[in-house]
């Protein structure tokens, strides 16, 4: 090798600059000038002509970034990439803004159209995921899909999925293929519905699903993630995913949570491979519980009722319900610490909150520790989270991660029916989690919501609910907003802390991977941030990953094919 070719290896491939380079760094003085980057690695951050002069060779591209934003790659807090794919492959049966369904009429309608595409063709089932009973007027009917099936002419199942993925309606041929009796009460809820979702999924033709993870993985990649999650995967999925690792490897950080439900034995958890570091864009990274249900669907485990109550099957002073004995929850908490395991909790409900906080206690005191602080365990959604049970989570150690998007989603519904009054404004209590010295993270927990980190940004710094009204939302507890930086953090810094990959990931600084992202608008310079208009102009331009391009202009195209999966029945049974 010439002295030349030398010289060529050890300059940068590409140098950022003329533009907002918000680094996230704690530290810094100013913000650079320029960034610097050489194969996965950031090698420089500071002035331009000391970043020209030690870093630019031949072929060293310079980006202009024409005063657009460059910031630290957005890591995914909770979320489920598999199901994402699988979101954008079936009927879309969200609202505005993410899709266009406002009545159960719009249900059957667009169920019955996704029938006749390819994709409804070759399914066994006709399945839509999204429908929000608090703006479509209530949940669709068993009839309501039976008019589906009708005109589809085949008698083919059909389900419809509750947007927070904890519920659904199918028609008389579904409960009859799931050994249901025909009055069964519906929505099916939880344990009851999850067999529903896992055979009809198992019913997509194996052509369709195999590229399930690819396509979600191009969505996470579209809205600046670099690091994605799949919360609550089962053994089968595990395995097909272990399949993908070894053969194309994954285009992004995928950091996977095995169920907790399916540990029975000391044999089973001394099974899991969990990995600090990952291999081929993958590694096992903890253990997921699932405690109770979801809020604005009415399943969240409550110590309080519901504002408004259910009808029709729930008793008077109904509060929702648990997923597990205090005895399981415990044991699970305990088991994974002992073997130094992540442990993460699904918790909307206040109730099932304090049973996390009392399993992450009881397991301290039986290892006699004084808190998990060096364990990192998470709390994820916390929707209903007291002020006092924030005062635990930074006793002990826990790290909240808020799914603060539902200000914006359910914020009316909350106030409405689901809490009414001060609980209803302190949903996602972010300002008290800063007060307690918390690094908390938020999420998108997608798909219940589509994987959109402005969206994530902005319902943190405005809290402005939505509406069909043409006047605009309203602000759900005001209190609880917080700064751009903090909510930026949340997403970065705080994430990466959150996996424990603040050393590698987070900041923008020398020596970290080149994982970055480029937006349309620095948000640090929005005017009147609490206007949810203020945030429109804001997109992801570019999103770079170990120092390639995944998404925007340049982006390197590389075969995600995978191998084929014959049977997709254990790909998304999960809790979101």
């Amino acid at each position: 090798m010439s002295d030349s070719d030398t010289s060529a290896l050890l300059k940068a491939d590409r140098i950022f600059f003329n533009g907002s380079i918000v680094t996230m760094n704690e530290g810094e003085a100013a913000p650079p000038e320029a960034v610097a980057v050489r194969g996965e690695k950031i090698v420089f951050v500071g002035d331009l002509a000391e970043a020209e002069a030690q870093w630019k060779g031949n072929s060293t591209r310079m980006q202009d970034l024409r005063g657009e934003c460059l910031l630290p790659g957005f890591i995914d807090a909770h979320g489920h990439m598999g199901g994402v794919g699988l979101q954008a492959m079936l009927a879309n049966l969200l609202a505005e803004p993410d899709g266009k369904v406002a009545s159960v009429e719009d249900v059957v309608g667009t169920l019955s159209a996704w029938a006749k595409t390819d994709v409804g063709k070759r399914s066994k089932w006709i399945i839509g995921m999204g429908y929000d009973d608090s703006l479509i007027g209530g949940h669709p009917t068993l009839e309501d899909l039976e008019r589906v099936s009708d005109a589809d002419g085949q008698n083919r199942p059909v389900l419809a999925v509750h947007q927070s993925a904890h519920l659904g309606v199918v028609n008389a041929e579904g409960l009859r293929l799931l050994g249901y009796d025909l009055g069964a009460p519906q929505p099916l809820e939880e344990t009851v519905f999850d067999p529903a979702f896992d055979l009809a999924v198992s019913g997509l033709n194996p052509l369709d699903s195999a590229g399930l993870y690819a396509a979600g993985r191009k969505e996470y990649n579209g809205f600046g993630f670099t690091t994605a999650q799949d919360g609550g995967v089962k053994r089968p999925i595990l395995d097909y995913l272990r399949g993908l690792q070894n053969s194309t490897g994954f285009l992004i950080d995928l950091a996977v949570y095995f169920k907790a439900s399916e540990l029975v034995t000391d044999a089973d958890w001394d099974r899991l491979d969990v990995k600090d570091d990952y291999f081929r864009g993958m590694r096992l990274a903890g253990v997921k519980l699932v405690l109770d249900g979801s809020p604005q669907g009415r399943t969240a485990w409550l110590t309080e009722p519901y504002f408004v109550q259910p009808v029709p099957g729930k008793e008077d002073g109904y509060s929702g319900y648990r997923i597990l004995s205090d005895e399981d929850a415990n044991d699970k908490v305990y088991q994974a610490f002992r073997r130094n395991i992540q442990v993460i909790a699904h918790v909307n409900g206040d109730a099932a909150i304090d049973q996390f906080i009392a399993a992450v206690d009881a397991a301290c005191q039986r290892l006699g520790e004084p808190n998990a602080v060096h364990r990192r365990p998470v709390a994820i959604h916390a929707q209903t989270a007291r002020r006092d049970q924030i005062e635990a989570f930074a006793r002990l150690g826990i790290i909240p991660s808020f799914f603060t998007m539902h200000t914006f989603y359910w914020g009316e519904w909350y106030r409405s029916t689901v809490l009414g009054g001060a609980r209803a404004e302190n949903i996602s209590p972010t300002a008290w989690a800063l007060e307690n010295g918390l690094r908390y993270t938020a999420h998108h927990d997608a798909p219940v919501a589509l994987a959109n980190s402005i969206a994530i940004l902005s319902s943190q710094v405005t809290r402005v609910t939505r509406t069909t009204s043409a006047g605009g939302g309203t602000v759900i507890g005001a209190e609880q907003r917080v700064s751009v930086r903090d909510a930026l953090r949340s997403l970065t810094s705080n994430a990466a802390y959150q996996y424990f990959e603040e050393k590698t990931k987070g900041t923008i600084e020398t020596g970290k991977l080149a994982d970055l992202v480029v937006l349309s608008v620095d948000p640090l310079t929005l005017a009147e941030p609490e206007n949810l208009k203020s945030w429109e102009d804001v997109r992801v331009v570019e999103t770079i990953r170990r120092g390639t391009t995944r998404f925007g202009s340049g982006e390197v195209k590389e075969s995600e094919a995978g191998p084929e999966v014959a049977n997709l029945g254990a790909l998304v049974q999960y809790h979101c």
